[in-house]
C-alpha cells in the first residue's frame, strides 16, 4: 500500500448514493467489490475502503453479501438512467470515480485496465463522457463541468490530489517524559490520538499525518491498517508490529486558517526509566531524519533538570535545523509564587548558556488548548475534564496567564478570534493558535 493513502480523505460524508434505496446500494457495492477483488485483492487500502463504503451505505449492522457476480449481466441496473420528479439522472459517472478511488487511486496503469473493463458495459453513447471523467482524475486540465452528479466526489478527489502535491512540513517533536508531549499533539490534532499515560507508552515513533479535509475518520497503520480506528485501537499498540513506527492519519482540527500538509514525528521520552530503547530511538530520529522544524517541549514546572540538560546537549550537537522551544504547563503557576515572564527569561538564559544562539522560546498550555478544542468540535468531556476546563477558563482570563501575549508581534498579527465565547478565548490564551501559525509558516 502506498503510504500517501494515509493522507487521503474519504469521499463518503455527502456521497450521492446515501439517499438511494438499499437494494440499489447493494448492487452498486457488488460492482465495487468485483473490481476490488479482481485488481486489488491484496491491497489493505482497497479492502478497508470497500468496508467503509458498505458501512456508510448500509449501516454498521448489515447483511451485505457478494456472490456469483457477473459484470456484464449485473452492472446494467446500476448504470441505467433513473427518473425522479422533474429530472432524469444516473450514477454511472460516480461509479467510475469510486472504482478508481478504491482500487487505483495512485496507479494510472491499473486505472486504465479497470476503466477498459468497466467501460465495456456502458452504452456507446456514454463512452466519450466516461473517458472524460476518467481522464479528469489524473489530469486536472480536463473539465467535468456539467456532470452534476459527480460534483461532490470530484471536488473531494481534487482536494486530495492537490493536497499531496505540496511538500509536507516535517516536524520532530521531542521532550523528556512529563513535559506533556502527547497532550500537546492531541491539542494540535484536536482529537485524542496519542496516549498521555507515561507508563503505557512503548518505544515507537508515532507519525501523525494530516488529511486535507474532515471525513470523520482516523486511520492507523500499526502492523494492520485500520481506516476507522476507534479510541481503543488508537491507544493500544499492536504487539505484532515489529517495526519502530506507527502512523496515524487524520484531519488536524484548526480554528481559522486550514493547516497545511503536516507530518508530526513524535519521539519517545528520552528519560524513560523503563526502557533505554526510548532514548536510543529518539536520538536515531534526531540524527537521521530530515525535518523543517524541531519542537522541543519543556515542562514549565520543572525547568533546568539534569535530564533536559543532557538531551539539550545531544540536540545541540546532532540537530542542525530550526528549533522552537515550547514551554508547557505554565497554566499551573500560582500568581504569588511563580512568574511566567521570569520563567521564560530563565529558559532563554539557560539555553543560551548551553550553546543555543538566540533561542526561540514560546509558552503554551497544551491541556487548556486540548479541552477548548474538544468543546469547539463537540467532543464529550468527562467530569474531571469539565472541571479542569472551567478552572482554566477562569484562570486564563487573567492577563498574567494569557500566553498569547508572549508570541512575536508578526505572529500575533496573523491570529484572529472573532468569537468571545469561553471556548475560543481559552484556545486563544492557551497559545496553541500562535504555535499553529508558526508551524504553518514553515512553507
Amino acid at each position: 500500500m502506498n503510504l500517501i493513502m494515509l493522507e487521503t480523505s474519504q469521499m463518503l460524508e455527502e456521497h450521492p448514493l446515501l439517499s438511494e434505496k438499499e437494494n440499489y446500494k447493494v448492487k452498486y457495492l457488488n460492482i465495487l467489490e468485483y473490481f476490488s477483488q479482481k485488481y486489488s485483492a491484496n491491497d489493505p487500502w482497497a479492502t478497508q475502503t470497500l468496508q467503509l463504503y458498505i458501512k456508510k451505505f448500509l449501516g454498521a449492522e448489515n447483511s451485505y453479501k457478494y456472490s456469483n457476480f457477473d459484470l456484464q449481466q449485473n452492472a446494467k441496473p446500476v448504470l441505467a438512467t433513473k427518473f425522479r420528479p422533474f429530472k432524469f439522472f444516473s450514477y454511472r459517472y460516480c461509479l467510475i470515480i469510486d472504482c478508481i478511488f478504491i482500487c487505483a487511486y495512485g496507479d494510472k496503469d491499473k486505472g486504465e485496465k479497470i476503466f477498459y473493463e468497466l467501460s465495456s458495459v456502458y452504452h456507446k453513447r456514454y463512452q466519450k463522457k466516461i473517458r472524460q471523467v476518467f481522464d479528469s482524475l489524473y489530469d486536472p486540465t480536463v473539465s467535468t463541468e456539467g456532470i452534476v452528479q459527480i460534483q461532490y466526489l470530484k471536488s473531494c478527489w481534487d482536494m486530495n490530489r492537490e493536497y499531496v502535491e505540496n511538500e509536507p512540513i516535517k516536524i520532530i517533536v521531542t521532550a523528556n517524559m512529563s513535559a506533556g508531549k502527547s497532550t500537546l499533539l492531541n491539542a494540535l490534532v484536536g482529537k485524542k490520538v496519542n496516549k498521555t499515560q507515561n507508563d503505557a507508552c512503548t518505544a515507537k515513533i508515532h507519525n501523525i499525518v494530516n488529511k486535507p479535509f474532515e471525513d470523520g475518520l482516523c486511520y492507523e497503520l500499526d502492523y494492520l491498517l485500520e481506516l476507522d480506528a476507534d479510541y481503543q485501537t488508537l491507544m493500544d499498540d499492536n504487539t505484532n508490529n515489529q517495526s519502530s513506527e506507527i502512523t496515524v492519519g487524520t484531519h488536524l482540527r484548526t480554528v481559522g486558517t486550514n493547516s497545511k500538509r503536516i507530518w508530526f514525528i513524535d519521539t519517545p521520552g528520552v528519560n524513560s526509566s523503563q526502557d533505554v530503547e526510548h532514548k536510543l530511538l529518539t536520538e536515531k530520529v534526531i540524527c537521521n531524519t530530515s525535518s523543517d522544524l524541531m519542537i522541543y517541549l519543556l515542562n514549565g514546572e520543572n525547568i533546568g533538570t539534569d535530564d533536559d540538560h543532557k538531551h539539550l546537549l545531544f540536540v545541540l550537537e546532532h540537530y542542525h535545523g530550526k528549533i522552537l522551544f515550547v514551554v508547557n504547563k505554565l497554566d499551573r503557576f500560582r500568581k504569588k509564587e511563580d512568574s511566567i515572564d521570569e520563567t521564560l527569561k530563565t529558559v532563554i538564559e539557560d539555553l543560551t548558556s548551553i550553546g543555543f544562539e538566540n533561542p526561540n522560546v514560546v509558552p503554551v498550555s497544551s491541556y487548556a488548548a486540548y479541552l477548548a478544542k474538544m468543546n469547539i468540535f463537540s467532543e464529550p468531556l468527562d467530569e474531571d475534564e469539565q472541571d479542569e476546563f472551567e478552572r482554566m477558563s477562569r484562570k486564563m482570563k487573567k492577563p498574567e496567564y494569557q500566553l498569547d501575549k508572549y508570541y512575536p508581534e508578526e505572529i500575533k498579527a496573523t491570529v484572529a478570534i472573532e468569537s468571545d465565547d469561553e471556548n475560543h478565548q481559552l484556545l486563544l490564551h492557551s497559545g496553541i493558535l500562535h504555535l499553529e501559525e508558526i508551524i504553518n509558516s514553515m512553507r
